[in-house]
């Protein structure tokens, strides 16, 4: 059977079936008592775009990249109690108030890997 009639026989949705995966903030669990889980999910070719559009620095890019892709229990890291009870005005002071720099760039580079960006995304087929 061709890829290409693979492709016609699966399900569209199956293909683009949003991946996610949890992660631990050691630092977080350690200090909190409790696991301190963060929930990545992959980004959509719409969301890379519009971070693109938003984004002026790398910085930027780092942190858009995580409000837009990431939750704790569900909820956005723009949630507004949360930057009230840390006395910040925008989710990215949230963030930076929240998470080390380590941390941040770990929790992008995970994003980036759930979104396809990872060095084994793609393979040379020799002799095939």
């Amino acid at each position: 059977m061709s890829i290409i009639d693979l492709l016609l026989e699966t399900d569209v949705e199956k293909l683009q079936a949003k991946h996610n995966k949890n992660y631990e903030i050691k630092r977080l669990s350690k200090v909190l008592g409790e696991k301190f889980v963060v929930t990545c999910y992959a980004l959509t070719h719409e969301q890379v775009a519009h971070l693109g559009e938003i984004s002026k620095t790398n910085t930027d890019m780092e942190l858009n990249t995580i409000l837009e892709a990431c939750r704790i229990d569900g909820q956005r890291l723009s949630n507004k109690e949360l930057m009230d009870k840390f006395g910040v005005f925008t989710p990215k002071d949230l963030l930076n108030k929240l998470f080390l720099p380590g941390e941040l760039y770990s929790i992008y580079k995970v994003v980036n890997e759930l979104s396809g960006y990872n060095n084994d995304a793609v393979r040379e087929v020799k002799n095939s």
